[in-house]
């Protein structure tokens, strides 16, 4: 019974002990699937969470690619065209969609700014191109408002333009000169008239005569190039350094262009004038003399009357000789050809037709050819084409406009005949900040003279109806600095306006400008210099003349807001300026 018992309460131990370790079991598998549940879990959150700050990075960067887009279109103008939207090109991803928007009372509406006056809205939706999962779809798309300023229209002061601007010419004379500065290449402009440079006067420079005739007379010289849009004349001994170009030229006396010659009509040489290097024309007609050192072209008459030279090839329509003539090189005529007792061809001639006198051997150096040379071009017509001119603007009408002198500080001065101390004022009130000194309130303008001498701290430009600057006066600084003296021209016509009581600018007894003074003189009226005046700068003016001994140094200075070489504004538009940020944020709303 005792043995009985004792097993029995064995047992009852072993199977107590069987269900202990099988609760235990159980109660770690329950808290393996547990732990294995939150560790899914956690996966997809983190999952989720990354996908989504991908498309977030995705959307916004789409976003402000957006807004450089629309910028750029308002910069380069587009924005009427594209319809005030941008879009990301088709396929692209991440991918974009910018809007424009401009002020309507208190808010905004779909459009392109009319100008630089209001501000401007840029609504962009960027798309991210790989979407969040799990449910993470906010940050797919970002909503990005950027509001741009409005904005003042920079004006920008280039040196531009000639050394000399003369919508008519009075003509250079007396002695004045016009030379480069530091490299700079002068020209002297003339939009109309005819021009005559005569007296003495001379210039390291190039000179067009846009509309009308240029007559290079008495001991003028023009070192440089001359065009004219009619004729050239050139009696009795004045230079021309370069090349000439115009409708015809009469080159006489001593005189000689020492580069080439190119007329749509006829040149007409005689005596001991001369041109350096080719020729090219309609005809050219050796009156009594002249060599021509190059190559003469001619589509019409060669005419050679008692004498002349041609130093290479000759090729023309016809060629006639009389008396005298001599070509070095070879000629090559499409028509007839004449030749005469003392005519000479050293080598070869082609010519449709000859005419000689009996027994007149030895005329022609080398060998002539009689036939038709219709069908075949001269291999001597190699004379290159015509150099182009410089352009001559259209006049610039520049009115007073403070807005376009950007730091500059007005001064205005009035009175009748305003005075070298009332000036001397303003720029010292202007405590050596660049000065704008407006004295178009004094009637008689401005006068300067004896031994008065005006010491520039900064920039200055001076604004009056009349300028009378003469004896020991002057302008001076301490360092390079700038000076406009300007007159305006208050009627936008393209034409310079000369009112009642604008007289001339007069420059003269010994007026002087420090050399590191950079002067610009603008008028529609007429400026003079003479006296043995000379400065370093430019003309801009109705009427101008170099005179009595007087010396312009060429350095470029300019006017703000315009090309003086174009005569076009410089001024730029309201598409073609980058307005600066206002406010950029994130909105809820997209296009």
């Amino acid at each position: 019974m005792l043995l009985t018992r004792v097993y029995s309460r064995l047992t009852a131990w072993r199977d107590d002990d069987r269900g202990a370790a099988m609760a235990a079991v159980m109660a770690l598998l329950a808290v393996s699937l547990l732990l294995s549940t939150l560790v899914a879990s956690s996966v997809v959150t983190a999952t989720g969470v990354t996908s989504s700050a991908r498309a977030n990075v995705q959307s916004q960067a789409a976003a402000e690619a957006g807004v450089a887009a629309a910028r750029a279109g308002l910069v380069a103008g587009t924005c009427a065209a594209s319809g005030n939207q941008y879009a990301s090109a088709s396929g692209a991803t991440p991918r974009y969609l910018a809007t424009i928007w401009v002020p309507l009372g208190a808010g905004w509406q779909r459009g392109c700014p009319a100008n630089l006056t209001t501000q401007v809205r840029i609504l962009s939706t960027g798309y991210a191109s790989a979407a969040g999962v799990a449910g993470n779809s906010a940050h797919d798309t970002s909503h990005l408002e950027v509001v741009l300023s409005s904005a003042t229209t920079p004006t920008q002061i280039n040196a531009t333009g000639p050394a000399v601007y003369a919508f008519s010419a009075t003509g250079f004379s007396g002695g004045g000169s016009l030379v480069g500065v530091e490299g700079s290449n002068p020209a002297i402009l003339i939009k109309t008239g005819d021009v005559d440079c005569t007296g003495g006067a001379d210039g390291d420079t190039d000179i067009v005569v846009a509309n009308g005739n240029l007559k290079v007379a008495g001991g003028c010289l023009i070192s440089g190039n001359a065009w004219a849009s009619g004729s050239i004349s050139m009696p009795g001994g004045p230079d021309i350094g370069g090349n000439a170009v115009a409708s015809a030229i009469s080159i006489t006396g001593g005189s000689e262009v020492g580069g080439s010659v190119w007329v749509t009509n006829g040149i007409s040489m005689s005596g001991g004038a001369s041109v350096g290097g080719n020729a090219t024309a309609a005809s050219i007609d050796f009156a009594n003399g002249g060599t021509v050192n190059g190559n003469v072209q001619v589509t019409g008459l060669a005419n050679f009357k008692n004498s002349g030279t041609v130093g290479g090839n000759i090729t023309a329509g016809t060629l006639t000789f009389k008396s005298g003539g001599l070509v070095k090189g070879h000629a090559w005529v499409y028509g007839a050809t004449t030749l005469d007792w003392g005519s000479k061809i050293e080598k070869n001639l082609r010519t449709a037709t000859i005419s000689q006198p009996n027994y007149s051997s030895g005329l022609v150096g080398g060998t002539t050819t009689v036939a038709s040379s219709t069908a075949n071009s001269s291999p001597y017509a190699t004379n290159p084409s015509a150099p182009t001119a410089p352009l001559v603007p259209d006049w610039v009408d520049f009115d007073y406009d403070p807005s376009e002198w950007e730091g500059f500080t007005v001064k205005t001065i009035t009175g009748t005949t305003c005075s070298y101390a009332q000036v001397v004022s303003a720029i010292s009130s202007a405590a050596g900040s660049k000065v704008l000194i407006n004295a178009l309130g004094c009637s008689r303008g401005i006068s300067i003279s004896g031994s008065d001498v005006v010491t520039l701290t900064a920039d200055t430009a001076i604004f009056t109806n009349k300028l009378s600057l003469s004896g020991g006066g002057g302008f001076t600084a301490s360092s390079a600095k700038r000076l406009w003296l300007i007159t305006p021209d208050e009627t936008d016509n393209d034409q310079p306006t000369c009112t009642s009581g604008n007289n001339s600018y007069s420059i003269s007894g010994g007026f002087s400008f420090s050399t590191n003074l950079s002067v610009m003189l603008y008028t529609p009226c007429d400026v003079s210099l003479g006296s043995s005046t000379t400065f370093r700068g430019q003309v801009f003016s109705g009427q101008a003349g170099i005179a009595g001994g007087a010396t312009l140094g060429y350095v470029a200075v300019g006017l703000p807001g315009v090309d003086l070489s174009t005569g076009q504004e410089t001024t730029v538009s309201a598409s073609e300026i980058d307005r600066a940020v206002v406010s950029s944020r994130n909105v809820s709303v997209g296009n």
